[in-house]
């Protein structure tokens, strides 16, 4: 290589990298607009967990253990009747403790004995939620502890909120970038927050209105999951 040709060669170098580091101030000296985006996916439930307990008292210690265990066994089948499989039948709690007498002189003395069993109850045929509830409470159980829906597959609940999302930043932006007479060239930083698709909970107060109906009426509702953006977007100088 003659020394003319490599001479052209090192100007060319200087040229392109001097129009590199040209460019590179101006693109980081653009203008910014930062918006924050959300938006909310909406799920049918398809699956119901439903913790029913059973709590017996006696005097003695052994009757309050059959007891409990034979009233149980009952609630079990009776759940099992509706098409409910075992593995979805799991005892959460069990608790056996004796009862003191309340007067000042006998607070020591055992008074009967509180057995209490909690089992948790998942009905993945969600119709099916109210009918287990009512076979429960007929076969003997004395306390429904919670009721939760959810839903299985999330994944696209957290695509729809993430798109949602997405379009409200860009739709504020284009608002934004509109009123200040300028034009949307590209975007700098984008960054997400997704929340959970949370559970619907019926409170005690709901679950001692349904008992004391003919039959229990469940309403599952809807489940919603929120997605937050924070997106930079680059302005036209």
């Amino acid at each position: 290589m003659n020394c003319k040709r490599i001479a052209f060669v090192f100007m060319a170098l200087t040229l392109f990298v001097t129009s590199i580091a040209a460019a590179a101030p101006a693109a980081n000296n653009a203008p910014t607009l930062s918006v924050d985006g959300e938006g909310t996916g909406i799920a049918a439930p398809d699956r119901a967990t439903v913790t029913i307990g059973v709590t017996s008292q006696a005097a003695d210690a052994g009757k309050a253990q059959s007891s409990n265990a034979l009233t149980t066994e009952q609630v079990t089948k009776a759940i099992k009747a509706l098409g409910i499989e075992a593995k979805d039948i799991q005892t959460n709690n069990y608790s056996f403790r004796p009862n003191y007498r309340t007067s000042d002189n006998r607070r020591h003395e055992i008074s009967g004995y509180t057995v209490n069993n909690s089992i948790i109850v998942i009905v993945r045929d969600i119709n099916k939620t109210g009918k287990v509830i009512d076979a429960a409470l007929n076969a003997g159980a004395n306390e429904i502890h919670s009721l939760d829906f959810a839903a299985s597959n999330t994944q696209a609940i957290r695509k729809e909120a993430l798109t949602k999302a997405v379009q409200d930043a860009r739709d504020k932006a284009d608002i934004l970038a509109q009123g200040l007479g300028k034009r949307i060239i590209g975007i700098k930083n984008v960054s997400e927050s997704t929340g959970y698709l949370e559970s619907r909970r019926y409170d005690n107060a709901m679950l001692a209105a349904s008992k004391t109906a003919a039959a229990t009426t469940i309403e599952p509702g809807s489940l919603s999951l929120t997605a937050r953006v924070h997106i930079d977007y680059i302005l036209e100088n």
